[in-house]
């Protein structure tokens, strides 16, 4: 007799469920595990491995550990070997809700063929309230040259032999270079004598005696015009002044005029001019009035600064002067 039993259908889906329950926390726990490792992993990535002189070396550091985490890393490195930082370091993030990832891109360039080594402090790992350290151990770079395969193998021309001079050469160079000292030298020469004869600026002191004479030929001090008698000699002295000396143009005040006189070597005392212009003004602005002698004493003192001066300016070019009579 050959007996055959079912299993219910529902006790089947009961065994499944129960199965699928029990398995359910190993996957997950193997998911979280490759996700989130218990330990920080730090790797190194350098690109290109055999860069050329002056193509940009692109490092990256990546640490990824547990979230919350803390991670440090290295600034740029020295220059050394005559590899130097391109940019400012970069970071760059991938962490997830369970992950940290993390990124430090460090662009670098080589101006020097041959191996270099690029050296990094440690990078500083804080997970799970212990502090590690992890050296950056990079490799050897192969820096190679971008110059054309053939130029190592490129033979230089042939030195040209010396010029060939004719020894009799020699001496109508010497010639031609006295003759051309010989010629400056009177060049110079004839300019300074040129410059010797001609006059120093206008002839200033000319045109101030005619002034003078023409004022005393107006008989001011007779037509009672006493103050005017004063201004005109007055007048006379800072129009010379100005052409001689053009810092002090007449449009200056009394003091202005002495601060411009003192800084171009004024020959005389500039307190002659200043207190002269201090005694003309209160009679040109304000019809001060005055006497016939203290008219003639403004006259007399214009008169003998314009002398003074004048005999000054030419003791210093060598040309003695000679006042009208």
């Amino acid at each position: 007799m050959h007996m055959s039993m079912r299993v219910p259908r529902g006790l089947t889906f009961a065994a499944g469920a129960l199965l699928a329950s029990l398995g359910a926390p190993v996957v997950l726990g193997s998911a979280q595990a490759q996700d989130a490792p218990r330990a920080p992993l730090v790797s190194v990535r350098v690109t290109p491995e055999s860069p050329g002189v002056g193509e940009p070396i692109t490092i990256e550091l990546r640490v990824r550990a547990p979230l919350g985490s803390e991670v440090r890393f290295p600034a740029l490195p020295d220059s050394a070997e005559s590899i130097e930082p391109l940019d400012p370091r970069a970071m760059r993030e991938a962490s997830t809700a369970t992950l940290l990832d993390r990124t430090a891109v460090y662009r670098m360039i080589a101006w020097d063929t041959g191996s270099k080594v690029v050296r990094f402090e440690d990078i500083i790992v804080t997970a799970n309230g212990a502090t590690q350290r992890y050296a950056v151990s990079l490799p050897t770079l192969r820096v190679r040259s971008v110059l054309p395969p053939d130029s190592a193998s490129r033979v230089p021309r042939a030195a040209r032999p010396p010029l060939e001079i004719d020894r009799g050469w020699w001496r109508l160079w010497v010639a031609l270079a006295v003759i051309a000292g010989l010629a400056f030298w009177a060049w110079r020469a004839w300019r300074k004598r040129r410059s010797d004869e001609e006059p120093v600026g206008p002839d200033a002191a000319l045109v101030a005696e005619d002034a003078f004479r023409h004022a005393a030929a107006l008989g001011l001090l007779d037509a009672g015009e006493i103050g005017r008698h004063a201004l005109v000699h007055v007048g006379v002295m800072r129009a010379y002044l100005a052409s001689r000396f053009p810092q002090a143009n007449a449009s200056l005040t009394p003091h202005e005029v002495a601060t411009a006189l003192i800084g171009a070597d004024f020959p005389v005392l500039p307190e002659r001019v200043v207190d002269l212009l201090l005694r003309s003004e209160p009679v040109a602005f304000a019809n001060a009035a005055i006497d016939a002698s203290e008219a003639r004493a403004m006259a007399d003192e214009s008169r003998a600064i314009v002398r003074d001066v004048e005999t000054a300016v030419r003791a210093r070019r060598g040309k003695p002067h000679k006042a009208a009579r």
